[in-house]
């Protein structure tokens, strides 16, 4: 802008002096900066006007002129119905440890005990008092994130430690990941960009923005004519390995609201596949137990970091099951040997298993997903 300036004076008018420091140049400089200033706030002014191209306060206004709200943060959580967070004992009775004072028969966990992951980043509490028999070796409570967010998602056997009692275990079975941030833009563009379709109900677009209504939903997959004409099925893929009670409930709801894309709606789930193994871990010489039982939690933690990337429909591959082994086993293993692998609790030959397309790997909760010796 300066050199159009500064050019356009020379050709047209009389004004010469236009070097550095010049009266002529400092005005033709401090001109142009407002007028940049100017065009900076038209262009950006300009974007935050179209959906595709707003950020933003000003994506959050477009989504007040049609009234559909950015959605907000959300607590993780699991219920007592996901059979998830589980406190239990080794010896004994569970009601030992936590009696229930209003009857002898029975044990309780009272509401607000505090699990945390072994460094304590990341907290829950009991969300109410589970009442549970007296001779019980083990229970499964409800729970809810002391904060709000992704960051306070956790994976499968991260809540290790409680409050209550310390000769009582607890761990979580599943991965938690019902926590959610402040709707990205990405996200909130999406839905707003479908709204108008959605709004009229009775179509697919309405069928799946409500569906995506969760953030332990990663996609929908929508199979028309599941069970006929008229009928569809809604199947909801998992973030993690599993969907929580709360959101199939809530799903299977809000489906039903909006759905005439048939006439006869299900909100289903993939076709989980369980799974366990036995791995033993053959030792380098002169390692110190101590060293060989971090290294089986690693091993053990590494396997079902890899099974969970396994999407609906993929491929468990046993030599990456080795390498993850022995990656995690890091130099105090020399070699690793699997001894058994089992779906859906019946014993399989060690081998590749490819998954149906409507199929999905889920850790085995009738016995150790995976044991290490």
């Amino acid at each position: 802008m300066n050199s159009d300036s500064l050019n356009y004076l020379a050709e047209n008018t009389p004004i010469t002096y236009l070097s550095q420091g010049s009266i002529a140049r400092s005005l033709v400089e401090a001109t142009n900066i407002e007028i940049s200033r100017l065009g900076e706030y038209v262009s950006s002014t300009y974007n935050n006007v179209f959906l595709n191209t707003a950020e933003s306060y000003y994506l959050d206004q477009i989504g007040a002129g049609v009234g559909l709200r950015r959605d907000i943060p959300s607590k993780a959580f699991s219920s007592q119905e996901d059979q998830n967070v589980k406190f239990s004992v080794t010896s004994g009775k569970l009601g030992s440890y936590f009696p229930d004072s209003s009857n002898l028969n029975n044990g309780a966990i009272p509401s607000g005990v505090t699990i945390s992951t072994g460094d304590g980043s990341i907290t829950y509490k009991t969300s109410k008092t589970t009442v549970f028999p007296f001779n019980a070796t083990e229970v499964f409570v409800p729970v809810v994130a002391t904060g709000v967010g992704v960051d306070f998602r956790v994976g499968r056997n991260k809540l290790i430690v409680h409050t209550a009692n310390p000769a009582v275990n607890v761990t979580n079975l599943k991965a938690i990941s019902s926590g959610s941030d402040t709707e990205a833009d990405n996200s909130y563009r999406f839905r707003l960009s479908n709204y108008l379709a959605s709004t009229a109900t009775s179509n697919e677009s309405a069928v799946r923005i409500t569906a995506m209504g969760n953030p332990d939903v990663s996609r929908v997959v929508l199979k028309e004519f599941a069970r006929g004409a008229g009928t569809f099925d809604a199947m909801l893929i998992p973030v993690n390995n599993q969907l929580s009670s709360a959101t199939k409930d809530f799903t299977r709801r809000a489906v039903e609201l909006v759905s005439a894309f048939g006439i006869s709606s299900r909100v289903i789930e993939p076709t989980y596949v369980s799974f366990s193994m036995s791995i033993q871990l053959i030792p380098q010489a002169g390692v110190s137990s101590g060293s060989l039982d971090v290294a089986k939690l690693n091993v053990k933690t590494s396997i079902l970091n890899y099974i969970d990337t396994i999407r609906i429909g993929g491929e468990l591959i046993i030599n990456r099951v080795r390498g993850a082994a022995l990656q995690a086993a890091s130099s105090s293993v020399k070699d690793i040997r699997i001894i058994e692998i089992c779906f859906d609790n019946r014993p399989h030959s060690i081998r590749n298993r490819k998954l149906a397309a409507d199929e999905l790997f889920t850790p085995s909760t009738e016995q150790e997903a995976i044991k290490v010796i």
